[in-house]
């Protein structure tokens, strides 16, 4: 009797147990990557929000209400600016890595 090899049974026990894991891991790695690239891009759009929002709170040749879009190579950001209870309020909107919309805002006080 040879006793050296794996039997078929094993083999395929083994590439079973192997797929389960594959197939287990594979989609959450691709969620774990998207929902990365989803907060990166919420970072930074914030940040350039935030740069773009000084401009109007130092009165730097810029009037309210405005409403641009600026774009880069990955995505198109619709920024608008207005005036709101006596604050400056600026909103930002994209689509998302999942191609969802998404709408962050943020206030300023002017300087005088």
């Amino acid at each position: 009797m040879n006793t050296k090899g794996f039997t078929l049974i094993e083999v395929l026990i083994a590439f079973t147990i192997l797929m389960t894991i594959i197939t287990s891991v594979l989609p959450i790695a691709t969620i774990l990557s998207t929902e990365g690239t989803v907060l990166s891009d919420r970072r930074v759009i914030s940040s350039r929000l935030h740069d773009e929002l000084q401009l109007f709170l130092r009165g730097e040749g810029r009037t309210l209400p405005a409403d641009y879009t600026l774009s880069d190579s990955v995505r198109t950001t619709r920024y608008s600016f207005f005036m709101e209870e006596g604050y400056i309020k600026g909103c930002v909107e994209w689509n998302n890595a999942k191609q969802q919309k998404e709408l962050y805002c943020i206030y300023g006080i002017k300087e005088e």
